[in-house]
C-alpha cells in the first residue's frame, strides 16, 4: 500500500475514533482533525485550505459534518458542510492529494422500494441531511476525474458505538437502561442493517487501501428486525423488564427493511469483526458496563 500521510477529519466521533487502530499497523502516518483538537488545527468550515495546507497529506478520509443532538436530519448547516467538504476535497487535490474516502449516508437513496439498497438504488433521500449528502457525492464523484483523484464515496448504513451522541438509538436506550429509567419503543419489527463503529472504520480503511472508486456500501449485508438489537441490549445489562415494546407508534412511512448490499465492500477482502451480540458486549465494556 503507497499511503504515506492520511488526514482524518471527524477523528474522535464515533467512526473516527476507531480509525486509528486500522490505519496504525498498516504503517500509515495519521493526521487528525477534529472539534476537539487533534494533529491539524483550523475550522474545516471556514477554512479548509489551510487544514489541508498544514496537514500536508497524500491520503484523507473526510467523516466530519454537522451533528448536533437535536434535528440533525433538517438542520440548515447540513447545507454548510457539503460546501465545506467540496472545498476541501478540491484543496486536497490542489495540494497533490492523491486517494480519498468520503462519507456520505443510506439516507441518500430512496427507501420506498424493496429495501435492498445497492449503489445502483435510485437516489430519492427524504430529508435535508440525505440531500446534502447526496448533493455532495454526486459533485464530488462528477469531479474526481478533473481533480486527478481517485475517489471513493462510503455509504454508511445503522452505525452504533460507544459514546454515541444524544438523539440516536441505540445510545438513548442504554442511558435510559443504565439510568434504570422504563425505555417506550416502537413494536421494533423494522429491519435495519446494523455495523458496530468500529467495523465501519474497517472497512473505510479496506476502501482507501484498495482500487476501487465511486460509491459504496458499508454495511453488514444482513438486515435485524429493531427488537432483536434492543433485546440483546437489554438482557445484556439484565434489564428486559425495562424495554417497553409497542409503547410508541411507528411513523407511517417508517420502512420495514432497510439492508445493503455489500457487493462491493466484500470485494476488497473486508469482513465485520463484530456480530450484534459480540458488538453490543464491546460497547458495554468500553462504557465501563457489565457485559
Amino acid at each position: 500500500m503507497s499511503v504515506l500521510r492520511v488526514l482524518v477529519t471527524g477523528a474522535t466521533g464515533l467512526i473516527g475514533r476507531h480509525l486509528a487502530a486500522p490505519l496504525i499497523p498498516r504503517g500509515i502516518e495519521v493526521v487528525t482533525l477534529s472539534r476537539s483538537g487533534g494533529d491539524v488545527s483550523g475550522d474545516l468550515l471556514a477554512d479548509p485550505e489551510g487544514v489541508v495546507e498544514r496537514a500536508g497529506a497524500t491520503h484523507l478520509i473526510h467523516l466530519a459534518w454537522h451533528d448536533a443532538p437535536v434535528a440533525r436530519m433538517t438542520a440548515p448547516e447540513n447545507l454548510d458542510w457539503a460546501v465545506a467538504s467540496l472545498r476541501l476535497l478540491r484543496a486536497f487535490a490542489a495540494r497533490g492529494g492523491k486517494r480519498a474516502v468520503m462519507v456520505g449516508s443510506c439516507a441518500e437513496y430512496d427507501w420506498s422500494g424493496a429495501g435492498r439498497l445497492s449503489e445502483n438504488t435510485l437516489l430519492k433521500p427524504a430529508t435535508p441531511y440525505g440531500a446534502a449528502k447526496a448533493g455532495t457525492g454526486i459533485a464530488a464523484l462528477g469531479l474526481a476525474g478533473s481533480l486527478g483523484l481517485s475517489l471513493v464515496w462510503a455509504r454508511p448504513f445503522f452505525i452504533y458505538g460507544p459514546g454515541e451522541p444524544k438523539g440516536r438509538l441505540f445510545g438513548d436506550i442504554l442511558k435510559g437502561l443504565a439510568a434504570g429509567e422504563t425505555v417506550d419503543c416502537t413494536d421494533g419489527l423494522q429491519r435495519r442493517d446494523f455495523l458496530h463503529a468500529a467495523d465501519v472504520a474497517g472497512a473505510l480503511v479496506h476502501l482507501l487501501a484498495s482500487g476501487l472508486e465511486g460509491p459504496v456500501n458499508i454495511g453488514s449485508g444482513q438486515a435485524v428486525e429493531v427488537r432483536e438489537m434492543i433485546g440483546t441490549l437489554a438482557r445484556a445489562l439484565g434489564r428486559e423488564h425495562l424495554i417497553r415494546l409497542g409503547a410508541r407508534p411507528r411513523p407511517l412511512d417508517d420502512p420495514p427493511l432497510i439492508e445493503a448490499d455489500v457487493t462491493r465492500l466484500a470485494s476488497t477482502g473486508f469482513r465485520p469483526v463484530h456480530d450484534i451480540e459480540s458488538g453490543i458486549r464491546a460497547v458495554l465494556t468500553a462504557e465501563g458496563m457489565p457485559a
